[in-house]
């Protein structure tokens, strides 16, 4: 998997950079399209139409992956940070996944509120002002 994200997204980067018309569209056009397909994505659930759902999903890759392209680039953003800050919030908030431990739903969700609240103070503390 990890070869076709790579090459899905080294793809997509290159079609931001050749394409006149991706690289004319705006991190706003791109999220307007991608809350599009987010929808999409929904309807091929509710009509139960898996072969829609597979293009619908892909489609929201597609964006989102483009969304962070232009974040890239216009941003400073940096997806290989965002993956690993990523991967670092979810061992932070489903900690009992890596330890091979079972939870009730309602341990999980317990768990989480703890986890989001921890993350909140954490933030506050670093960043009085906000």
């Amino acid at each position: 998997m990890k070869d076709s994200f790579d090459k899905l997204y080294k793809i997509l980067q290159q079609d931001r950079e050749l394409s006149p018309w991706s690289k004319n569209r705006t991190i706003q056009e791109r999220i307007a399209e991608l809350n599009k397909e987010v929808a999409e994505i929904s309807q091929a659930l509710d009509n139960n139409d898996m072969q829609n759902l597979h293009e619908e999903l892909g489609d929201t890759l597609w964006d989102v992956l483009s969304v962070m392209i232009i974040a890239e680039e216009k941003y400073g953003a940096n997806t290989k940070q965002i993956i690993e800050n990523t991967i670092t919030k979810f061992k932070h908030r489903k900690p009992w996944i890596f330890e091979g431990k079972k939870l009730t739903e309602e341990e999980e969700l317990e768990h989480w509120a703890f986890a989001k609240k921890q993350e909140k103070e954490n933030k506050t503390k670093q960043n009085p002002t906000n």
